[in-house]
């Protein structure tokens, strides 16, 4: 009679193998992109694999507050191979539906319902094998910029308008301070000293 290994006495934990943790992807991560990387390890349960979701909303815990850091983790991490997308997140059939991921060191079941199919682990990661390769791969990612959708009017009679630069919100700043500045200053009854 086989003997069954007793549960663990303090519960759950996040495994990562040695041979990760050595390898040059691993390596050449950013802290940021490692904590991600520890925050997400920490949802893969026994069949979810392929339906890992990172969004700040669920990774405010993790001490992840800006979508910039969490985006440039993602990047990090997809460019080494140590994860790789799912799911392409965005609006469709009118709802907002966020990305979702795989870690590429374990296999994924299927999950009809979301479109993912059954796959064996393919471990990207292996191919990195010098710290400057998994270095230029990381800079590489960084340098893409992320698309943005530009919205415009069914209407194609109607003009388009100029699109949206961060210079418009500087400058957009510079007048309300002027403004701010600008204005009368008021008397107030605790002043001592009168203008």
């Amino acid at each position: 009679m086989a003997v069954k290994k007793p549960a663990d006495p303090r519960g759950g934990h996040s495994r990562v193998y040695w041979a990760i943790q050595d390898s040059m992807a691993w390596r050449a991560l950013s802290f940021s992109a490692v904590a991600l990387y520890m925050a997400m390890r920490r949802k893969l349960g026994g069949t979810n694999n392929g339906n890992i979701e990172a969004t700040i909303t669920t990774l405010r815990h993790a001490g992840f507050k800006a979508p910039s850091t969490l985006a440039k983790g993602l990047k990090e991490l997809q460019a080494v191979g140590l994860i790789d997308k799912t799911r392409q997140g965005g609006v469709a059939w009118g709802k907002q539906h966020c990305s979702l991921y795989r870690f590429t060191d374990e296999p994924v079941f299927e999950h009809s319902k979301l479109g993912i199919d059954k796959m064996p682990a393919t471990n990207e990661w292996q191919r990195l094998d010098t710290l400057a390769a998994a270095e230029r791969a990381i800079a590489e990612a960084l340098e893409k910029k992320s698309p943005v959708q530009k919205l415009y009017r069914a209407n194609t009679n109607s003009v388009r308008a100029p699109p949206f630069s961060n210079t418009d919100s500087v400058e957009a700043g510079s007048l309300l301070v002027q403004k701010l500045k600008q204005a009368p200053k008021t008397k107030s009854a605790a002043d001592p000293h009168p203008h």
